[in-house]
């Protein structure tokens, strides 16, 4: 787990007393918008140009300073990879938002990925914060036990990221981002998703937790 913080640091507002604070979250799909890749939106492609990317972070971007959230939780967010042609996009909604601080939490690094041609593989979590992160952590999840000795030394490890988050001296309130499984088949994604409920149980401050469950709501009507 890395924190870093803007260049230009922007004066955060005053979150009010009891504190109030806008917090998003969002799966930004690596920067691929609805670009059609392998195993996502029926399509062919296994990386992209990096003016793809910018275009696509540019819009993100975009979008984020309009929602002027505190805090934002980002799930599949990448910093070194080659389908995504080398973009930090950590830095990327660092410097182009208006929130000042990022702690990025790693949950796929791999030199090369086989598979598809996909390559050099660098992605993870994030939690950015108009407010200073005074601390943060990178929680291990539970892993799969459903696959092959080869594809299990190069798979995604799924990660609790927990950001503790000063809105002024002695006022803190602490950030959790999370993604859950979703291919497995042996009741991995449950197991983390009690894994996650056990930490935030325990958790001592005031807290907000958000990202990508990977699961339908339990009110949620299935129409498939």
């Amino acid at each position: 787990v890395w924190v870093h913080r803007a260049t230009d640091v922007v004066t955060p507002p005053d979150p009010g007393s009891p504190a109030r604070l806008r917090v998003m979250a969002w799966n930004i799909k690596y920067g691929a918008g609805r670009i059609p890749f392998w195993f996502d939106c029926w399509g062919d492609r296994v990386s992209m140009s990096e003016s793809e990317v910018r275009d696509n972070m540019a819009a993100m971007n975009a979008l984020i300073r309009e929602m002027q959230p505190d805090v934002l939780l980002v799930e599949e967010i990448e910093v070194n990879s080659r389908r995504s042609a080398y973009v930090n996009m950590v830095t990327s909604i660092l410097e182009n938002t208006g929130l000042n601080y990022a702690a990025y939490f790693e949950s796929w690094d791999a030199r090369y990925i086989a598979t598809e041609g996909l390559g050099r593989m660098n992605l993870g979590n994030a939690i950015f914060s108009r407010y200073p992160i005074r601390f943060a952590e990178r929680i291990r999840q539970e892993d799969r036990t459903d696959l092959d000795a080869v594809t299990e030394a190069f798979y995604i490890r799924r990660v609790i990221g927990r950001a503790e988050i000063e809105l002024r001296p002695g006022d803190v309130v602490v950030a959790y981002v999370v993604h859950t499984e979703a291919y497995d088949e042996d009741g991995t994604k449950q197991r983390q998703i009690s894994q996650i409920y056990d930490e935030v149980m325990a958790e001592p401050l005031p807290y907000v937790l958000g990202g990508d469950f990977n699961e339908l709501p339990p009110t949620a009507v299935r129409t498939d």
